[in-house]
């Protein structure tokens, strides 16, 4: 069983994001009738015995404007959706373009140099392989 500090920030960090996250998909933030400014793609995060997977919604972002940094125990996805061509009218314009980051705090340790992405009909697929320091084993009892 891995021993960490806790960190009152880092819930804080968290909630502000899901705060972010919930209200931004209500309250878009935009720019002057551009859809541009920041926004907050939505992630799934899934956990398995030997990694974690996250899953998020990138449509219409381009993979080579995409970022993945992990740095401690901190995964960091950012990028950039582009806006049309200046000078393009819409009739409506929904979508928002601009920059996104998104941050996770990882519960346990990682294999940096093993981390793999993937990005697949506008989805990006990121797989954190544990490190064996953090997978369960099993200890066997031994009988005097």
């Amino acid at each position: 069983m891995a021993i960490s500090r806790w960190d009152p920030f880092r819930e804080l960090a968290e909630l502000q994001e899901e705060i972010d996250r919930v209200l931004g998909s209500t309250f878009p933030r935009r720019g002057k009738e551009t859809g541009t400014g920041s926004w907050l793609p939505p992630v799934d995060v899934k956990e398995e015995e030997d990694e974690f997977v996250l899953f998020i919604d990138l449509p219409g972002v381009d993979e080579k404007e995409v970022e993945i940094t992990v740095v401690g125990d901190q995964l960091t996805i950012k990028g950039e959706r582009k806006a049309p061509q200046e000078g393009e009218r819409f009739l409506r314009q929904e979508r928002v373009f601009g920059p996104f980051s998104r941050s996770f705090l990882l519960r346990v340790p990682v294999e940096v140099d093993k981390v793999a992405a993937t990005y697949k009909n506008g989805v990006l697929e990121v797989h954190l392989p544990k490190s064996a320091a953090a997978k369960p084993r099993k200890v066997n009892i031994q009988v005097e």
